[in-house]
């Protein structure tokens, strides 16, 4: 294994720690929608999956959590409100990037699937579009 290897683990590992607290966070956000620290940490590690995987060469990757990030910096700050929308947005944005991170496992590649609808729809959320908002990746 080289030591490009090495870091791929390295990243798969904290991708996968940093999407399971996520998880609980975002089931924690159910109750707490406005929670601060909840959505801080929320946003810190999408962000950092992000700034990893432009420094990796995973453009997939690199866009989904963009998006996600960009639609995670409003909410953190209280300038947009949690609904039922944007949550399952977020579960989509999630969905996204755990597929990506299993395609990466198994065989080295972001896979063939296309996230563009994904992120036309978190985009949309951000924009206030409804109309975007109940479309699927």
């Amino acid at each position: 294994m080289d030591e490009f290897d090495d870091i791929i683990k390295e990243f798969l590992v904290e991708s996968y720690e940093g999407l399971d607290q996520l998880d609980l966070d975002l089931v924690a956000l159910e109750d707490a929608p406005e929670d601060r620290d909840c959505l801080e940490s929320i946003f810190r590690a999408v962000h950092s999956m992000k700034g990893a995987s432009g420094f990796l060469a995973l453009p997939k990757l690199e866009r989904v959590a963009h998006v996600g990030e960009n639609l995670l910096v409003p909410l953190r700050d209280g300038d947009l409100k949690l609904n039922r929308d944007i949550a399952d947005g977020l579960l989509g944005m999630v969905d996204a990037l755990r597929d990506i991170l299993e395609n990466i496992e198994a065989d080295g590649s972001e896979g063939d699937a296309d996230y563009e609808k994904l992120a036309s729809r978190l985009v949309g959320l951000l924009e206030g579009d409804a109309s975007s908002a109940g479309g699927e990746n």
